[in-house]
Formats: C-alpha cells, sequence, structure tokens
C-alpha cells in the first residue's frame, strides 16, 4: 500500500517541534525566561501541524471503510496502550514531582481516556482529547452514513464554524482548534476528488509567513486569544504546508528518511517526552553542564525513550492489533482508500 512519506516526515518534523519548546521552556531562568517563551510559542505551533495531519490521514483512510467498529478498535489500539503506559508513570511519579499546575487532580475518567482537557498528568495530551473527538465523530458517521463521509464531515465543520462564532457551549467542538481538522478533511478530499494537487506557487515561503505572523500576534502583540489566533496563522499555515507536501510528492518528490523516522516514532515521542523532561527539570544538581547542554541532553534523552517504547511497546500492540482486525474481518485486508496506510499520530 502507498504511504504518504511526506507527511510521516512532517510528522516528525511537529514532535520535534513540541518536544524543543518544552526542552527550552523547562530551563528557563529570569535571565532567559523571554526567549525561551518565544521559542516556546512558535515551537508550540507543531501541535496544529498535528491537527492537519489528522485530519487529511484519517478522511483518507476513512473514506473506503463502512465498519464503524473497526475503525474505533483501530484508533484505540493507536492511542492508548502507550498512554496508559505514560500515564502510570506520571501518577506514580506525581507523588515526588507536580507534572501539572496546582494541586494533584484526581485521575478521574476523564484522564484515563484523554477525554477532557486540560490533562494534569501528561500536559501535551490535552491535544489528545481534541483527536479523540474528531474521531468519536468520524465513526459515528462511519456508522450511520459511511458513503457520505466527506459531506457529512463538512457539516460538521460548518456547525463547529458557528459553535465558534457564537460561542455556543459544545465543549471542544465550539473549541477554535477543532477546525484545523476541517483544513486536513479538505486536503483530503481534493486528492480524492482529483487524484493529484496542483502545485501552489510561492507556497512555502506563505506558509512560513503566515507562522511567522502568529508568532508575532500571539508573542509579540499579545493576543488576548491566542488559541482563536493560531487558527488563522498556526492552523492556515500547517494547511498550506501538509498541502505543498501531499503536492509535492504526488509530483515525485522524495522526503528525508531520517524525518520518516522521526515520524514514525511521534506517538511516542510526543506523550512520553513531557514527563521525561520534568523529571530532568527537577533534579538539577545531577546536570553539570550549562543549561544549553540540558536542553540538548533532554532533547536527545527523549527521542532515545521514545525509540525504545516505540520498538518495545508501540509495534507490538500496533501489529497485535491489526492481526485482531483481520481475524474479525475473516482475514479480510482492511481498506483504505488509494492505498493509504494508516499513519495516524495522535
Amino acid at each position: 500500500m502507498r504511504t504518504f512519506y511526506g507527511v510521516q516526515a512532517m510528522r516528525g518534523v511537529a514532535a520535534l517541534a513540541v518536544v524543543c519548546g518544552h526542552a527550552v521552556i523547562a530551563r528557563s531562568d529570569p535571565a532567559t525566561q523571554n526567549a525561551a517563551e518565544a521559542a516556546h510559542t512558535i515551537l508550540a505551533s507543531g501541535v496544529d501541524i498535528f491537527f492537519v495531519i489528522s485530519g487529511f490521514i484519517i478522511a483518507t483512510t476513512a473514506a473506503s471503510q463502512t465498519d464503524a467498529l473497526n475503525f474505533a478498535f483501530r484508533r484505540a489500539i493507536r492511542i492508548y496502550p502507550m498512554y496508559w503506559l505514560v500515564l502510570l508513570g506520571a501518577f506514580v511519579s506525581s507523588y515526588w514531582i507536580a507534572p501539572g499546575p496546582g494541586d494533584r487532580a484526581a485521575l478521574d475518567l476523564g484522564h484515563l481516556f484523554a477525554w477532557d482537557y486540560p490533562n494534569w498528568y501528561i500536559p501535551p495530551a490535552w491535544s489528545i482529547a481534541f483527536e479523540m473527538h474528531f474521531y468519536a465523530v468520524v465513526a459515528v458517521i462511519l456508522a450511520i452514513a459511511p458513503h457520505r463521509l466527506f459531506e457529512l464531515l463538512f457539516v460538521g465543520l460548518g456547525v463547529a464554524v458557528v459553535a465558534v462564532v457564537f460561542k455556543l457551549p459544545l465543549g471542544i467542538y465550539s473549541h477554535p482548534l477543532i477546525l484545523e481538522f476541517g483544513a486536513g478533511v479538505f486536503i483530503a478530499y481534493l486528492v480524492r476528488m482529483k487524484g493529484t494537487l496542483p502545485v501552489l506557487p510561492y507556497s512555502t515561503a506563505i506558509s512560513a509567513a503566515l507562522f511567522a505572523a502568529g508568532w508575532y500576534w500571539i508573542f509579540v502583540h499579545g493576543s488576548s486569544n491566542p488559541q482563536l489566533a493560531r487558527v488563522p496563522t498556526y492552523g492556515l499555515g500547517a494547511a498550506l504546508l501538509i498541502y505543498t507536501v501531499v503536492s509535492a510528492e504526488l509530483h515525485g518528490t522524495c522526503f528525508s528518511r531520517i524525518l520518516q523516522w522521526f515520524g514514525s516514532i511521534s506517538y511516542s515521542l510526543y506523550i512520553s517526552h513531557y514527563l521525561l523532561i520534568k523529571w530532568i527539570a527537577n533534579f538539577p544538581e545531577l546536570w553539570q553542564i550549562s543549561p544549553a547542554g540540558v536542553i540538548i541532553a533532554s532533547i536527545l534523552l527523549s527521542i532515545g525513550l521514545a525509540a525504545v517504547l516505540h520498538l518495545l511497546v508501540e509495534v507490538p500492540t500496533l501489529n497485535w492489533g491489526r492481526k485482531l482486525s483481520l481475524m474479525r474481518r475473516g482475514g479480510e485486508l482492511p481498506l483504505t482508500f488509494a492505498g493509504v496506510r494508516d499513519l495516524q499520530k495522535p
């Protein structure tokens, strides 16, 4: 089956951006705090890239499926084993090191199933809650009208726009960042309809300019609503970036194997790095090196831990999930649009 290697590489870029942002902010002091916050503000845009990728991949792989239970099972196997392992580590260590602000939170169902945000035990997992709500919408559509996936997703996007504009109390579905999934869905729709994507002139430069504009609006200008400010800047920049990458690959461009490898471990890296960096920051006496050295060490150790978790936990559970899925479907290969392998990271 065909893989979008460029999208895989962008997952790696997005994960590295988030890790670097947390590593920098964890080692900031009064003298470097402003610079650290500036770096963290732009590097946090990795999450916006993830959301656009998720919309693209999930819409693409779900477009030829009709089995909602199989879809939900595959999403659960993708998310929960690794998440629960890191959550267990965070819960145990929270007796000594608080991963989140304020008092220790109760380990409720919202934490156990990554359904609510913010997530006190694994702060970066707030984005997993957005992913899970998006998966739930796709699963419902597959259950009731699988052949109208894109039409109903666009209807849902319209509802989300109304909810954002009029501030309707729809929880995550009225949060501005949910619109970024819609950008990925739209790119998947274009590929499905046309089979290719035309090359847009200066798209890379425009994407970079949008990310820069988002950084200026949020950090320098100080937006009163930074989450809303992310959508027309980081979100649109991420959408244009993924469009450019998919278009380039459909026209024969190859992408770095190193970045593809980072893409393969991106979920393990994203979900585990914060806890490790938090541990490192809480024992500064063990690190007899410069703050810059600690930042580099934190990033490298996060990558190493993610690589181990990917091999020992993520790959075996995904293989088990595929086998179980095939057994349930009577040995038939799961259907995916255009033979695109399911590369989804939350």
